[in-house]
């Protein structure tokens, strides 16, 4: 069950509930009048932003802006009528949060700003509201075989991966870049900053209804596709899953099947954490031994992702590149099957539209 300590815990949670607010703001403003919460947040963020040193634009309104501090933002956050949390509105909310993960770099203005502990208290009231509807507990469902669906993006299809060469390659790097790279986590350097399984696997999820699967709504680092073909899947009722469901799930795998990645994640994860220290992610190759699959679902995502997970007293992971309510077939259990469904992204609502 989703709790309100869940939703505030991490940088996911915490910006569906910015996310959530500035929709139920908008939703009840008055043609030309001007968003309180919108433009405060607006101003803060930016200058968190810089003085955390990030090269950005500022784009202003047209005119001469206030300044506004971090109370106009509470202010403007207790001020909001929050809407009726319906399906579409806690989907959207939760895809802005997906679509602002980043891993190359540190967290952004809103990020930051969600992070202060005046603002993220004036979001347990968003919150709050939020796990008092239904359409926000299915979250934190766990695994329906009988409802999961492969996404084919733009017609590529990768070929499988050797879960064994993939181990090797990964040693291999990280060797490469203790040698060659510096220590210095403030170093200006970037690598892999990823911990999901090889690409080639199949992966699934499930559906938001009528609107599709969750793998068309919730992707980080989106590439900007625009057509999916999304195929059924079969699952072998025999498959063992592992369900992450938070941080004490993602740290037990790293624990039970460590890679050390230290040198190729150092300089990326130190900026999105701000931890200095030896870094795992879990060895897919040995998981596959005990685990056909791994899920991690949409409540473990805002739980645990863009943070840093604890796994022994030297050493941590983070959760990164991973689409919320997505598993990981690292076996030969998982088989599409039947027509596929071919869905084709509308820019100009913004939503995914079926075409057959």
């Amino acid at each position: 069950m989703l709790t309100t300590p869940d939703l505030l815990a991490g940088p996911r949670g915490r910006r569906v509930l910015l996310a959530f607010a500035v929709a139920s703001e908008h939703a009840r403003l008055r043609e030309g009048e001007a968003s309180a919460l919108v433009q405060s947040v607006f101003d803060v963020s930016f200058r968190l932003a810089e003085a955390d040193g990030q090269a950005i634009t500022r784009f202003g309104w047209g005119g001469p802006t206030p300044e506004y501090t971090v109370a106009d933002v509470v202010a403007a956050l207790g001020a909001v009528d929050l809407a009726e949390v319906t399906a579409d509105a806690a989907r959207d909310a939760l895809n802005t949060s997906v679509d602002a993960a980043m891993y190359w770099q540190g967290p952004d203005g809103d990020d930051l700003l969600c992070a202060l502990p005046e603002v993220r208290d004036a979001l347990a009231r968003v919150a709050d509201h939020l796990v008092a509807s239904p359409h926000v507990q299915a979250w934190d469902a766990p695994l329906d075989a009988s409802d999961q669906w492969h996404l084919v993006w733009d017609g590529r299809v990768l070929p499988r991966p050797d879960l064994s060469r993939w181990r090797a390659a990964v040693r291999a790097g990280d060797e490469q870049a203790a040698r060659e790279r510096p220590a210095d986590p403030t170093a200006s350097w970037s690598g892999e900053w990823w911990s999901t399984p090889p690409h080639g696997l199949v992966v699934t999820t499930g559906t938001f209804g009528d609107a599709g699967p969750v793998g068309l709504w919730l992707v980080e680092d989106f590439s900007g596709a625009r057509v999916v073909e999304a195929q059924r899947v079969a699952i072998d009722p025999a498959a063992r899953v592992f369900e992450v469901a938070g941080p004490e799930d993602w740290a037990e795998l790293c624990r039970r099947f460590p890679l050390e990645v230290t040198a190729e994640k150092r300089h990326d994860w130190y900026r999105v954490t701000g931890r200095d220290g030896r870094w795992v992610i879990p060895d897919w190759s040995a998981v596959a031994d005990r685990f056909d699959g791994v899920r991690l679902g949409i409540g473990g995502y805002l739980r645990a992702a863009t943070m840093a997970i604890p796994v022994d007293d030297d050493t941590a992971s983070v959760i990164a590149g991973w689409g919320p309510g997505s598993t990981d077939w690292l076996t030969d259990v998982a088989h599409p099957h039947g027509e596929g469904v071919r869905w084709r992204f509308s820019p100009s609502d913004p939503r995914w539209v079926r075409e057959r």
